[in-house]
């Protein structure tokens, strides 16, 4: 039964039939993905067609299926695509994160991950339910020991505590609490007394205090993550 059920997930989720190569073709595609996210936004998931996606990109259908088999690939690489910028934005901001007092990092590693998940929050918002589906196990599991590694990297070592497992709680914590926040009311996102307390719980975990309360000599600051 689990096998024909992820038999079935790769039939619907088959990405790309043809790889863009030529520009035109990468805009083409970025088009489609583009009139794609604005669909999920505005009808969600269930409502939306390959016929609908190509309407709203101004491309023919044929042009649509050039490049993707159905409407859960072209989701896919939505959500693919999302996920890369995500990975991008951190890795460039964390080369001005990294070198910071250890209490300031974590601080703006909280603050730069909330401000992450807050760019196209209406479309996270509309993907939190289904993204798993569309999206290829492997690859999302990538993702998220992407930001595992990041955060075990810059977090100060603290005594007596598996690091690893630390990054893994924090990390897998943080995704769930957005997509629940998601889910509930997408402007949590921006209520920053929710977001204070957030990363009040944090730090309460990681034993250490805010910048401006703490008073232990933790790690010093370290150098660029990549």
């Amino acid at each position: 039964m689990i096998q024909s059920m992820e038999k079935e997930k790769a039939k619907k989720t088959k990405i790309i039939v043809k790889a863009p190569t030529q520009e035109r073709s990468r805009q083409t595609v970025a088009t489609i993905l583009d009139a794609c996210s604005r669909l999920l936004v505005s009808e969600g998931f269930y409502s939306i067609t390959t016929d609908k996606i190509a309407k709203e990109a101004g491309v023919s259908i044929g042009s649509l299926y050039q490049f993707f088999g159905n409407k859960e690939s072209v989701v896919q690489a939505v959500v693919k695509s999302l996920m890369e910028e995500d990975k991008r934005i951190m890795t460039e901001r964390m080369r001005a994160i990294s070198p910071l007092p250890p209490e300031q990092r974590v601080k703006a590693m909280i603050e730069l991950s909330f401000e992450i998940c807050r760019r196209n929050y209406e479309l996270r918002a509309k993907l939190t339910t289904i993204q798993y589906y569309v999206a290829e196990a492997s690859y999302v599991s990538e993702f998220i020991r992407f930001f595992q590694e990041v955060v075990r990297y810059n977090l100060p070592q603290i005594p007596g505590k598996d690091m690893d497992k630390v990054s893994y709680l924090l990390v897998n914590a943080f995704i769930g609490l957005v997509n629940t926040m998601a889910i509930d009311n997408p402007n949590y996102i921006n209520d920053q007394s929710l977001l204070n307390e957030i990363s009040q719980m944090f730090f309460k975990y990681l034993d250490i205090g805010t910048p401006a309360e703490s008073t232990k000599s933790l790690s010093a600051g370290k150098g660029d993550f990549i």
